[in-house]
């Protein structure tokens, strides 16, 4: 299978890799359920909608932690940022995990003490852990 438009590099932040995940099978979400923002019931409604369809979650392009890995190893250079209160951090660290099995150059880079909108904070209080 290739990929319909040839990527250069993947700048992946707080991503959505696992679209089957959830408090009962996922550990990230159970330590961070409680974390701000992104809470699994905010998720799950996020999902819902954009997803409807229960068949759709485990395909790749909904899921790309399900892609095979000759399709896997077609993707470029990628650069993961996940947030360490953030029930979507062990999925986005797996699919780099994966991604680097099959020979994709990748650097995973954990943000300590933040929650899932850390991007979107003030830069003086994120350094500041307020």
């Amino acid at each position: 299978m290739n990929i319909p438009v040839p990527l250069l590099f993947q700048l992946l932040i707080v991503p959505v890799t696992d679209n089957t995940a959830n408090v009962k099978t996922s550990s990230g979400w159970a330590e961070n359920q409680f974390s701000p923002w992104l809470s699994p019931g905010r998720m799950l409604w996020f999902r819902n909608n954009y997803l409807p369809n229960q068949g759709d979650l485990k395909k790749w392009d909904a899921s790309p932690i399900f892609a095979s890995d000759d399709l896997l190893a077609k993707l470029p250079k990628s650069w993961i940022g996940v947030a360490e209160l953030d029930i979507l951090k062990e999925e986005g660290i797996n699919y780099g995990e994966k991604m680097k099995k099959v020979g994709v150059e990748v650097e995973i880079k954990v943000y300590e003490g933040v929650p899932h909108p850390f991007m979107a904070m003030d830069g003086e209080k994120l350094a500041f852990g307020i």
